[in-house]
């Protein structure tokens, strides 16, 4: 008897249910926090008392609402882009927690102060049980979220390059300025050749078709995947990468892979097949393309 598997349409049936449940659960514990801070006896006496005070504590009480569903939005937007993810969640338990705070200490004052309280309560956990439910299932495989990974990573690299061009660009013109004030002119130096990264220089051939399996070592930035593959030019694709990418090629399968992956297991990222780009596995691909360009040679 075979298991029916759930088609996209239905995964995407479900994705939108537990999002709308996710949500619905968020705003209803907004809305009762809300409604408890607004409507309590302290405030609505102190209103008439010291109005100033009582209106600073609601703008509060909202601008924490608008906090918390900041950050819900946003954690789900950027949800695969881990850095931002983290930060905006650190925004909306801040957002969450801040006017949760506000509405138990609102509701001390009230008759029914332990029901309102329990109440509070059972919104905590269904709001942060149904949006955890929720993201869980957005969750990647730890290999394919590497590659996202990377890929923001690139994006900030270069982002931090464009930075720094342009910093220098106006520190130069700073600087220009400065010394036409004092009665000079700034020439430029010569440029001094920036130390060359260590490639390999044999630029390997990617197979147009499906092939015997191939190991590849395919770099991106400070980062390097070893994985096996018969169809690399397809791989390369899912990676979002170039094939000049490829720093190396040995004929083998999923034991040479294993192999490998213990050999370097101390620069492994995680459980993925990602390593760092670091000494030993640098050596090992140099020593590998000094061998293929000896074999060529011969």
């Amino acid at each position: 008897m075979t298991t029916a598997r759930p088609t996209p349409r239905m995964i995407g049936i479900i994705d939108r249910a537990l999002a709308t449940l996710a949500w619905t659960c968020q705003a209803g514990a907004a809305a009762l926090y809300l409604t408890a801070t607004f409507q309590s006896d302290a405030w609505q006496k102190m209103l008439a008392h010291d109005p100033l005070y009582t209106l600073s504590v609601w703008a509060c009480a909202a601008a924490l609402a608008l906090v918390w569903m900041t950050g819900l939005r946003e954690e789900q937007t950027h949800y695969y882009n881990r850095r931002v993810r983290t930060f905006q969640r650190k925004i909306r338990n801040f957002g969450h927690v801040g006017l949760l705070f506000i509405a138990a200490a609102s509701a001390a004052d009230q008759k029914d102060r332990i029901g309102l309280w329990a109440l509070m309560g059972m919104a905590v956990i269904l709001s942060t049980g149904t949006w955890a439910a929720w993201m869980q299932t957005r969750t990647l495989p730890a290999e394919d979220q590497a590659v996202i990974d990377a890929i923001h990573d690139r994006e900030a690299q270069q982002a931090a390059e464009a930075y720094d061009a342009s910093e220098k660009d106006r520190r130069r013109e700073r600087l220009s300025a400065i010394v036409s004030g004092l009665g000079y002119q700034l020439t430029d130096t010569p440029a001094q050749p920036a130390p060359q990264d260590e490639q390999p220089a044999n630029r390997w051939q990617i197979p147009a078709r499906k092939h015997a399996p191939l190991v590849y070592f395919i770099r991106n930035g400070n980062r390097l995947k070893i994985g096996t593959s018969t169809d690399l030019k397809r791989r390369i694709r899912t990676l979002a990468l170039r094939a000049e990418n490829v720093v190396l090629l040995l004929d083998g399968g999923k034991p040479l892979e294993s192999d490998l992956h213990k050999q370097f297991t101390d620069l492994r990222i995680g459980n993925t097949e990602w390593f760092a780009y670091d000494a030993p596995l640098i050596t090992f691909i140099a020593d590998q393309n000094r061998l293929a360009r000896k074999e060529e040679a011969k």
